[in-house]
């Protein structure tokens, strides 16, 4: 950060010797840093005016694919690129002076710091010699140690008592910086925070000169918003762009918050702000003014441009269609000419698949269709892989045998007739063979006895 602050604290503190008075140094530092800012401005208007010429195509683009987010944003990154607009790039330069006034409010809110370049411990030593002098009645107020503090001490680095300033300084580390700073501008001690409550200065016992630079501190705000929405007012006037729906009321927002963000500075920052707030707003709309005025030339021109080229390309389209049309009425097709060379590629693959299947076609013989009797409907294997629609063909339906076997036993059955079996003869010698069993069991008995 200091590597940033150094270039504009050694420009101020050049000012500030150079006129002796810190309001005009102020007055002077304003002028500089609207210069530092301009080329930023003019690289941001020519970001934008891209992304201006084309609002138009983005709105009708959200109104045909309203809905569909995702199809918006394909389309408009398409006409981008088409166009070669970059919609970013404007935003970087137009964050770019906002960021140098942060940094200037630093460096105008710590100017021992960044002015004279003294550390915290000498910062330190400062405030308790001042807080010395203000109990020995030499000094108006107390040394706080609120963010604004340095100002306030910046205020009293002048007259009989800087040599003992400097002596306190000195005493923790040499300070070569350290220069006396007149806040004396127009009657008013700009180092001091201006007060909005203007009735109690009548009151407090001031003299006449100090109550009229009292009133003078507390209308430096009301200046300052002023000017800040004069400016806003000044460049929407004179825009030249069309701004969308969406950036107009941005536009109409930053008209209102930019003069109440100026109020509250004024009010709670030194004097010394509301000084620079109110010389760079009147310094940036007067060359807002001219550059508008300048790039609204190119702008015109740009849009006469792309008109012309938009005009051009339908007729194009409208010249396509009349040829098109005209060869399908006479029954001729025209090669496309807008085909890729890998959409060719491809279609050329194709053709030449199909010629090679029909040559094998004419070939090969036709092959009979193969028939799946275990098919049903859509199911390859219903009726089982292994079904046979022909396996039961001239077989007994209540036997389990193939045909020949039934036949093979039929004959045995009948030969068993002819020969006129007796089963009764059967059963009596089965009967004799179970007496002679049972005698041979006696026999075994009395052996064993």
């Amino acid at each position: 950060m200091d590597i940033i602050t150094a270039p504009f604290s050694i420009i101020l503190r050049v000012l500030t010797e150079l006129f002796n008075n810190y309001g005009l140094a102020l007055l002077a530092f304003a002028l500089v840093i609207t210069v530092i800012r301009l080329p930023f401005d003019i690289k941001g208007k020519r970001g934008t005016m891209g992304t201006s010429l084309l609002a138009p195509k983005v709105k009708a683009i959200q109104e045909k694919f309203a809905g569909n987010q995702q199809k918006i944003q394909m389309e408009t990154g398409k006409l981008y690129k088409e166009e070669g607009v970059k919609p970013m790039g404007g935003c970087l330069w137009n964050i770019v002076p906002m960021l140098i006034l942060l940094l200037l409010f630093q460096i105008i809110r710590q100017p021992l710091t960044h002015l004279m370049g003294l550390d915290q411990e000498q910062i330190d030593a400062l405030r308790y010699a001042m807080n010395n002098l203000y109990y020995a009645g030499y000094l108006d107020a107390p040394i706080g140690t609120g963010g604004l503090y340095q100002v306030q001490m910046a205020g009293y680095l002048r007259g009989e008592n800087f040599q003992a300033f400097r002596a306190a300084v000195e005493l923790i580390g040499p300070a070569p910086q350290l220069f006396e700073i007149n806040m004396n501008f127009l009657g008013m001690n700009i180092g001091q925070t201006p007060d909005f409550r203007v009735w109690t200065f009548f009151g407090a016992g001031l003299t006449g000169s100090q109550i009229a630079a009292q009133l003078g501190l507390a209308s430096l705000p009301v200046l300052s918003t002023i000017s800040a929405y004069g400016q806003q007012k000044l460049m929407t006037a004179t825009s030249y762009m069309p701004q969308p729906g969406q950036q107009m009321q941005m536009m109409k927002t930053m008209m209102l918050v930019m003069p109440l963000m100026s109020l509250w500075i004024g009010f709670t920052f030194p004097a010394a702000m509301s000084i620079y707030w109110i010389v760079s707003s009147l310094t940036f709309a007067i060359a807002s003014v001219f550059t508008n005025r300048y790039f609204k030339k190119i702008f015109l021109a740009m849009q006469a441009e792309m008109e012309a080229r938009d005009k051009q390309k339908q007729a194009e389209i409208e010249e396509k269609r009349r040829r098109t049309a005209e060869l399908k009425a006479q029954g001729v097709s025209e090669k496309n000419k807008g085909t890729s060379k890998k959409k060719k590629q491809l279609q050329d693959r194709e053709r030449e698949r199909q010629r090679q299947a029909a040559q094998r076609a004419e070939l090969e013989p036709e092959k009979e269709e193969e028939v799946n009797p275990s098919r049903e409907g859509h199911r390859k294997f219903a009726r089982g892989r292994a079904y046979d629609p022909e396996r039961f063909d001239g077989a007994d339906a209540d036997s389990d045998l193939d045909p020949e076997d039934d036949a093979y036993l039929d004959d045995d059955y009948v030969d068993a007739d002819e020969d006129n079996y007796d089963y009764e003869d059967a059963d009596e010698g089965e009967d004799d063979d179970y007496e002679d069993y049972e005698d041979e069991d006696e026999d075994y008995d009395d052996e064993e006895s």
